[in-house]
């Protein structure tokens, strides 16, 4: 049986309790080091209710080392993520982008949990680092909370390595698992009105060519920003009036540009566009090809719609940044490229396309992402619908 001993402080205050489970003696008789762990008692609880808690806990803790579950391992969270990442890294199971944002998100985890032993940590220590991350300050960019949506990213990468040390056996369960995360609110998708798109058009009119096709594709075709920087001209079907979706440029510090799949495997699509795009199109090609010729020697055509000076693909931030410049300039709204697939998919609902179809366009590897998302457009879309209806059949018959 475990054995307890509770842990006081120097006030005489409960704090914890020491689980020892013993392993018996060696082939020479030697006493082996038993399994340690710690309890920690909340300070909401009563005593009495502290030593019933323990003594389950110990239970628990003593039947997994009897089935094999608890691991001797001492390693700490900052080791053992290292080795998780290595380890997705070489087996290829993680995208470049991923493993970016994972080990940015090491900067604030190592200091705050890194050093705690594998099988000690608890969801205590997690509970607090998601509390200290949603102080103000803690955003960069703003000085004020991050976001619930950040916090919760942070959650899911602590809980796949913690995942991984579960299927490795080194600890019987996920802790991550039992913390309290706060819940993502549902984000209320931005896009323009007919209106704003008509000013932001004929302000495009102003500027070079290659951003009025880019905005263009990014509008008609809903495709995110790197699946249209990714585009080349062997992806545009001339005779069919469709783009080939296959590609999502990508760009970190640690990698520079490169191609990656698109999103999903359902990201891969074929997107009818309009004839009046594909004209577009062809006489963009016609001024490339012309300036192509201009520079001669010093370009190197890779295929791409969309360049540097040299030919190599663009940068797809440079996007962002572009359409954050231009709304300044001309005194629209603030833009960006998302808000663009936005707006391509709300105008479909508005216009009664039903839900699999746009779906299908945006390349989510779901319907219920998709419904999930333009909830609210399709509610207003509902809306309109029965306003529609209205004077077709009951405003009718009061005349």
């Amino acid at each position: 049986m475990a054995n307890i001993q509770a842990r006081r402080d120097k006030n005489g205050k409960l704090v914890s309790f020491s689980v020892r489970v013993y392993r018996g003696r060696n082939a020479l008789g030697k006493q082996l080091k038993p399994h340690i762990t710690t309890f920690k008692v909340q300070p909401q609880w009563s005593e009495a209710l502290a030593v019933k808690k323990a003594e389950a806990f110990a239970a628990v803790y003593e039947n997994e080392i009897k089935q094999g579950h608890k691991s001797s391992d001492k390693r700490c969270f900052e080791d053992y993520c290292e080795y998780v990442l290595g380890l997705k890294e070489t087996r290829g199971t993680i995208k470049k982008t991923t493993d970016s944002g994972y080990r940015y998100f090491t900067k604030r985890i190592y200091p705050e949990i890194g050093h705690i032993r594998l099988t000690d940590l608890r969801a205590e220590d997690l509970n607090n680092f998601y509390t200290r991350l949603s102080k103000p300050g803690m955003n960069l960019n703003t000085g004020g909370k991050l976001s619930g949506k950040t916090i919760l990213e942070y959650h899911r990468f602590i809980s796949s390595v913690l995942s991984q040390a579960k299927k490795e056996q080194l600890v019987p369960y996920n802790v991550a698992e039992f913390a309290e995360v706060p819940k993502r609110a549902k984000p209320e998708v931005k896009y323009f009105q007919p209106e704003e798109i008509t000013a932001i058009r004929e302000a495009l009119e102003q500027e070079k060519p290659k951003w009025k096709v880019l905005v263009d594709l990014l509008l008609l075709t809903g495709a995110r920003r790197g699946e249209v920087c990714a585009l080349r001209w062997e992806d545009i079907l001339f005779e069919q009036n469709k783009i080939n979706i296959s590609g999502n440029l990508l760009y970190t510090v640690e990698h520079g540009i490169y191609m990656d799949t698109p999103k999903s495997e359902q990201s891969e699509r074929c997107i009818s566009v309009p004839d009046e795009t594909m004209d577009l199109l062809r006489a963009y090609k016609i001024m490339q090809d012309a300036e192509i010729q201009k520079i001669e020697g010093y370009y190197t055509d890779y295929g791409y719609l969309f360049t540097q000076e040299n030919g190599k693909p663009m940068n797809p931030k440079s996007v962002t940044s572009y359409l954050s410049k231009f709304s300044k300039k001309h005194g629209l709204p603030h833009i960006s490229p998302h808000m663009f697939r936005h707006t391509m998919a709300s105008m479909l609902y508005y216009k009664g396309v039903d839900s699999v179809t746009i779906s299908a366009r945006l390349g989510h590897a779901q319907t219920s992402t998709t419904t999930d998302l333009y909830a609210h457009v399709i509610q207003a879309a509902d809306r309109q619908n029965a306003e529609y209806l209205a004077d077709i059949f009951l405003k009718k018959e009061q005349q």
